[in-house]
């Protein structure tokens, strides 16, 4: 009986040496962690920011009119004008407009991210108030990176009714 018990606790410290011996399976490595992206800048520069916006609408040969809406909107601010009315043209009352929406956001140096809405709806020359034509209203919603103090053309529209041609150049200016 001695020797039963000698070998089973031989074959108990063999089998014991030998799960303990047998190598476990590689595991496939951990990725290192990516650096994390810094986060995007949340808060507003204390400066103001002048926005001009011209608008050129020609139709024909002649000379083009103009429109200028200025206004000032504080870094990551909104700011809204609203300019409308109505006016009577060959027995038609016809609603005009002129309104800007915007929102600047300086991200870098002397650019801005700037959302902007424009709706230009102006009166219509005489001889076309009747008929229609030329008395398109535009209507334009831009995101756009802009550097400040660089005047750019941001939008060019033609008037589907006639040969009119809208031109909206911006210039950007941060006020300190």
């Amino acid at each position: 009986m001695l020797k039963r018990t000698l070998a089973a606790l031989a074959t108990g410290l063999l089998l014991t040496a030998g799960l303990s011996a047998q190598e476990t399976p590689p595991q496939a490595p951990t990725p290192a962690p990516r650096p994390a992206a810094p986060p995007p800048r949340t808060e507003a520069q204390p400066v103001n920011i002048k926005l001009d916006l011209t608008i050129t609408d020609q139709t024909g040969p002649g000379d083009p009119g103009k429109r200028t809406v200025t206004m000032i909107v504080a870094d990551r601010q909104s700011g809204s004008i609203r300019s409308g009315g109505n006016v009577m043209l060959a027995g038609h009352r016809i609603d005009v407009n002129l309104n800007v929406d915007a929102r600047p956001a300086l991200i870098e140096g002397n650019r801005m991210r700037l959302d902007l809405t424009l709706e230009y709806a102006p009166k219509p020359v005489t001889e076309n108030a009747t008929t229609g034509e030329g008395r398109a209203h535009l209507t334009e919603r831009l995101g756009l990176i802009v550097e400040a103090g660089k005047r750019m053309v941001i939008s060019e529209a033609s008037d589907p009714t006639s040969d009119r041609k809208i031109v909206v150049e911006l210039l950007a200016t941060v006020l300190k």
